[in-house]
């Protein structure tokens, strides 16, 4: 906790307290208020003091904001506007008015007075947003004991926040708090709902009427168990929010989906799909479409969970479609690929980016996948980003490659592959990837294995007749087999001349982390960008002379 975590006005002195965790508090002086008649007069200028303040470490906000009359209030401003945690607020309470019943139990040993309230709701009335993303076990009970303490109406303690994030356990203990959180200032909210209990399931129907201008809403459900009992009070909460932009959630009941699906607000929708047969509707199959979306997200166990959900809509107006299955939990077959693709063409026949990926990046647990399994997607010609590196592991030679991307003339994203499985015996070769530079000149990032070693037809000093791609930034080969890195760098260099390097970050905590030959091939890809690195430095040299 910083030292400086609440400011207490002593007009006339330095006072100095402890907070509840014991660390030094500093208070307000006015021994430094005469400094205001020598300032530069555009520090008086309320704008400039406030990019002074926003532009200030926030270690050292405490220490403007004891600079003087003026800076105290927008350094208080930019110190409380964003709160990392909720222990700077039980800090405003003074250590004293703590202590301990002979049971043991957290207690307030004495009423918190008027002027201690005063000064706490100075510092609330300043927050826009509240993140929990620490242990809040060791402050719990002092946040549950100050929320019921609390002598005036819930909505005024925190009457400008804007946004609240729960990413912590132990929500269901800070059923206190969200009851005083819940505020109609509130537009976005995230909660990750790790545990539950009655009291919460119930604070969670009042979401729609307490928070009624919420534009962002996502209940993070760390067990899917507990959607059935959680579906029906979601469900009357969000058919009450007509302002959503984004929404996160499983799917819900008749009502709700309704509401959503009629929202023309909603540009951004991730939706927790389950397996049809347990889907109770009483809706017409294809009675409800998603219009007007930017991005769709569906995630299920199975992939053709989401085939199945996509096909009971009547159809789906979005830019971008992400679909996020598990690989691990059921077998996975390249059929269910070639199904989702069909149906996808169908339901959603404007899309300019696809994503398909497997939940956990499970490069060994992929599904097969043939070129062919992609084909009716060809029809997509308004494509800018194809992503299924993440989701199968692809054998695709040369010639199939230029036919999978000749549909897409306007890619400017394209990632097929990281990871070459060694029962994977057809890859692209050089001529492939100039193939693709050529097809698709507006590409700037490419996740692509191919066989480097492959070097038949190709003049490694110009292996494109010089075709080059000077927009491509990003270049992820994976695993490609590789035996010259100076051949290597010398086509890379020569296809992609403004190409940093190739990408090695999935060598690094990425899915290929844990390949047995990473040491060997890893020492392979760096000496290729080292390399690319030095004809860089010598173009540039050559160009300056």
């Amino acid at each position: 906790m910083v030292a400086h975590s609440a400011f207490i006005e002593a007009p006339h002195r330095v006072l100095l307290s402890q907070s509840r965790t014991g660390a030094p508090v500093f208070h307000h002086t006015q021994s430094c208020l005469c400094a205001f008649n020598l300032m530069h007069q555009a520090l008086r200028l309320t704008e400039i003091i406030d990019q002074i303040s926003w532009h200030t470490d926030r270690d050292s906000l405490p220490d403007l904001a004891l600079t003087c009359r003026t800076f105290e209030g927008p350094a208080l401003d930019a110190l409380w506007r964003n709160l990392p945690s909720l222990e700077p607020l039980i800090n405003c309470i003074p250590t004293h008015l703590w202590g301990h019943s002979f049971q043991g139990e957290l207690i307030l040993l004495r009423p918190i007075d008027t002027t201690t309230w005063a000064t706490f709701r100075k510092y609330a009335f300043r927050v826009h947003s509240i993140t929990q993303s620490e242990d809040p076990s060791s402050i719990i009970e002092y946040l549950r004991i100050l929320m019921l303490s609390y002598p005036y109406p819930s909505s005024t303690m925190f009457p400008n926040l804007r946004s609240l994030a729960w990413n912590v356990h132990e929500i269901h203990l800070a059923i206190e708090f969200l009851r005083m959180a819940f505020v109609s200032s509130l537009v976005s909210l995230d909660l990750r709902i790790a545990s539950i209990s009655p009291a919460l399931i119930c604070m969670l129907s009042t979401i729609g009427t307490a928070c009624p201008n919420l534009t962002s809403f996502r209940p993070q459900v760390d067990n899917p168990t507990w959607n059935r009992e959680l579906v029906p009070f979601l469900t009357h909460a969000i058919c009450q929010l007509h302002r959503l932009s984004t929404l996160t959630v499983c799917e819900l009941e008749d009502p709700g989906m309704m509401h959503v699906t009629q929202l023309q607000s909603l540009k951004t929708l991730w939706l927790y799909i389950g397996p049809s047969s347990l889907r109770r509707t009483g809706l017409p199959p294809q009675s409800l479409g998603l219009e007007c979306l930017e991005l769709l997200g569906l995630q299920a166990i199975r992939l053709n969970h989401i085939t199945d959900f996509l096909r009971s809509l009547r159809a789906v107006q979005s830019k971008h479609l992400m679909a996020v299955f598990s690989s691990n939990a059921f077998e996975q077959q390249s059929d269910f690929i070639s199904e989702f693709c069909t149906i996808l063409l169908e339901r959603c026949d404007n899309l300019e980016a696809i994503t398909l990926c497997e939940a956990f990046y499970n490069t060994f647990h992929n599904v097969y996948a043939q070129p062919g399994n992609f084909g009716p997607l060809r029809r997509l010609r308004n494509l800018t980003h194809f992503d299924v590196e993440a989701a199968c592991t692809i054998s695709i030679s040369d010639d199939e490659l230029g036919e999978l991307v000749n549909a897409w003339p306007k890619l400017k994203t394209l990632r097929l592959s990281c990871y070459r499985h060694p029962t994977i015996t057809v890859l692209p070769t050089f001529h492939g990837l100039i193939n693709v530079l050529r097809l698709c000149p507006e590409l700037a990032s490419l996740s692509l294995v191919i066989d480097t070693t492959q070097l038949d037809g190709i003049n490694v000093k110009s292996p494109g007749n010089g075709n080059r791609n000077n927009g491509l930034r990003e270049l992820i080969l994976g695993n490609s087999p590789i035996s010259s890195p100076l051949d290597v760098a010398l086509v890379l260099n020569s296809l992609l001349p403004n190409l940093p390097g190739v990408n090695l970050e999935v060598w690094i905590d990425g899915p290929l982390d844990a390949l047995f030959e990473k040491p060997w091939e890893m020492e392979q890809w760096k000496l290729v960008n080292c390399l690319i690195d030095g004809f860089r430095v010598v173009r540039t040299q050559c160009l300056g002379q």
